[in-house]
């Protein structure tokens, strides 16, 4: 694609792990992500160099808002409206998306945002309308992104394990297990129980490994600050079950535009000077009513910019209210921004 991208969490991790705490280097860094912010605000928005594609790399697509679980660091209002992605707003998105070659640009759609994926009642419907698309990308030889799943796995059993394997529209999938030890793990995700986590997790292993052509699996880990972001100090049984993946990453959690209190972050500056956010210049999130918001961080729908059954997808990457968040970023101005003032920024 055109353009650059410097910021994404796998990135930042990376950074945590290698750098520390350096101020001079994570200003080095912090400048290198505004350089890059800066690069691809020009090229697509302010001299308009790029027309034949957008600056979108990745659409998160949220099946349903509600969640099983009540997660310690994470922001989803459990009071809101529950809502399901109908099978109609689905296919509308791809028809949208797959006719409007500016979105050839989008290398990935992520199947979670807030909610549990799994927890759609329609869940084999779904991944069929995604397979229908795909296979009709492929035979008019359009590009299609890959398809990225994460799940809490609290419901994995045997038969959404197959449903998903045998969907065949999976290019990866990641399960989320925070913590480090048995305790831990539910101790951060409140209803979660270990010993059904990792009985699900064999089953869909099990399973994917009887397969022609199994899907990459992965899962993500968020641990507390006052650990390193490695295996030492974990508990055997919990690096036994991060080994059976193909592979994981270890996080520290951020505070989700703001909306979460993490003691760890009170006194860390919000970059309020700061030159741009990636994922406001390279993703969407379509909700499942049609609403479409600016960033995964945005758990609670306070980003949204338009609806599908109302306007063209580009149209709504095209709004005022976007441009406006991109230009006052642009201008380190992200203080005046409602939905990003109180982030870490990416």
């Amino acid at each position: 694609m055109f353009g650059f991208q410097v910021n994404t969490f796998e990135f930042k991790n990376f950074l945590v792990q290698r750098i520390g705490k350096s101020t001079f280097i994570w200003r080095i860094v912090e400048f290198m992500q505004g350089l890059s912010y800066s690069f691809n605000y020009w090229l697509y928005y302010k001299l308009k160099l790029v027309k034949s594609k957008s600056s979108i790399t990745e659409i998160n697509i949220e099946f349903v808002s509600y969640c099983n679980l009540r997660c310690k660091l994470c922001s989803l209002d459990h009071e809101k409206t529950k809502v399901r992605m109908s099978p109609a707003i689905l296919k509308h998105f791809f028809e949208d998306l797959l006719s409007d070659s500016r979105f050839s640009s989008v290398k990935t759609l992520h199947l979670y945002n807030a909610g549990e994926v799994l927890l759609h009642p329609n869940l084999d419907e779904m991944l069929s309308i995604i397979k229908h698309y795909k296979d009709l990308a492929r035979d008019k030889r359009i590009s299609f992104p890959k398809i990225s799943l994460l799940t809490n796995a609290t419901i994995l059993d045997d038969k959404n394990s197959k449903t998903l394997i045998e969907s065949g529209v999976l290019d990866y999938i990641r399960f989320s297990m925070d913590g480090g030890s048995r305790e831990k793990f539910e101790e951060m995700r409140v209803r979660a129980k270990w010993d059904e986590f990792v009985k699900n997790i064999n089953i869909f292993v099990e399973l994917n490994k009887k397969t022609s052509k199994p899907i990459p699996t992965g899962i993500i880990t968020l641990v507390d600050y006052k650990n390193k972001l490695n295996t030492k100090w974990m508990s055997e049984e919990f690096i036994t079950l991060l080994n059976m993946v193909d592979g994981y990453e270890l996080r520290y959690a951020h505070n989700w535009g703001g909306e979460v209190e993490i003691e760890e972050l009170k006194n860390k500056s919000l970059k309020s000077h700061k030159i741009g956010c990636s994922l406001l210049m390279h993703q969407l999130v379509l909700l499942p009513n049609g609403d479409i918001t600016v960033c995964c961080a945005d758990l609670n729908s306070k980003g949204v910019i338009g609806n599908i059954n109302k306007d063209k997808l580009f149209s709504i990457y095209s709004k005022p209210l976007r441009l406006e968040m991109l230009h006052k970023f642009m201008k380190g101005k992200k203080k005046e921004i409602d939905l990003c003032k109180d982030c870490e920024t990416f």
